[in-house]
């Protein structure tokens, strides 16, 4: 369902065909246009709310849509291309943060008949009331990234403190220049062949040449033959998470407030060939600084197991 499908499952029910012929959830690399993790929370919201029609595209161009009204979404009916797929949604958002599972059948098939399959998608509202996020297929290893195509609305605001008491605030300093800025880059390296079986270091690579610092969302995605192992070595101040996916697939995670200006940050990840066959390692960064600038915001390392 976007550039990216969610749900590649060899079952077939009677009169249905595989999903994958349809390239409805088939992996593909994300597009370095998309923001690919969650954003940070608005501050001015501390409850999002769905706006009556929700849609959203994954990364291979893909949409799901569905009618909602407030934090919860349990029961709406859900759409994919144009009615191709359905199913029911379960789910919902808290505070900014968004988790529905939508079990997808093929056109005009009953809603007891067997899932073609099962896609979670979890992401987080950005300052503009958009949701950036992932999804991946509970039947499978599959998943995708995904982007809202309409706005949250807020339900309820964040309290605000009372200005503090005293003297004005000097006056602001003057707005950077067009060349003041974070300019960020993300590159990875590691062995492109690798035994089935065998472990091997990647190193994830974060920089900023740039004149300016800027916050900094890193993601990594391990597709394919190709899985994560082992702990993930941070550095430079990043905070790094793991997600496990039915499968044996994983993601890893990386933030941190502020990566420095012409600072240079090393991530170190371990992967693992679980079979023969292809495998990727995908790197993609992103910022809440409008202001940003990328050098490379994103990178897709192949890996051939044997």
């Amino acid at each position: 369902m976007s550039q990216l499908p969610v749900v590649n499952r060899s079952q077939v029910f009677a009169a249905a065909t595989a999903i994958t012929a349809f390239g409805f959830l088939t992996f593909a690399p994300p597009a370095q246009a998309h923001p690919m993790l969650p954003f940070p929370l608005a501050p001015a919201c501390s409850q999002w709310g769905f706006p009556g029609l929700f849609a959203l595209k994954q990364s291979n161009l893909n949409t799901v849509s569905f009618n909602a009204t407030g934090p919860r979404a349990n029961g709406a009916m859900a759409e994919a291309n144009d009615g191709e797929y359905h199913g029911p949604v379960t789910g919902g958002i808290t505070g900014a943060n968004l988790d529905f599972t939508i079990p997808w059948r093929g056109r005009g098939q009953p809603d007891d008949a067997p899932l073609m399959s099962k896609g979670r998608y979890q992401g987080s509202v950005g300052t503009d009331g958009f949701v950036h996020g992932e999804t991946h297929d509970e039947l499978s290893v599959d998943f995708a990234h995904w982007d809202s195509t309409v706005p949250l609305v807020c339900i309820t605001s964040a309290a605000s403190a009372p200005p503090p008491a005293g003297p004005p605030p000097p006056a602001a300093p003057p707005a950077p220049s067009a060349a003041d800025a974070a300019r960020l880059a993300v590159n990875a390296t590691g062995p492109t062949t690798l035994k089935a079986g065998m472990t091997a270091t990647y190193t994830v690579t974060v920089s900023n040449p740039g004149d300016l610092s800027a916050p900094v969302e890193l993601f990594i995605s391990f597709n394919g033959n190709l899985h994560q192992a082992n702990q993930v070595t941070p550095a430079g101040g990043f905070d790094c998470t793991v997600n496990n996916y039915a499968g044996g697939t994983s993601s890893v995670h990386c933030t941190v407030g502020q990566f420095g200006a012409k600072a240079t940050a090393t991530i170190t990840v371990q992967g693992q060939g679980s079979a023969p066959g292809a495998g990727e390692l995908v790197v993609n960064i992103n910022s809440s600084d409008p202001a940003a600038q990328f050098v490379q915001k994103s990178q897709q390392l192949n890996v051939t197991i044997t």
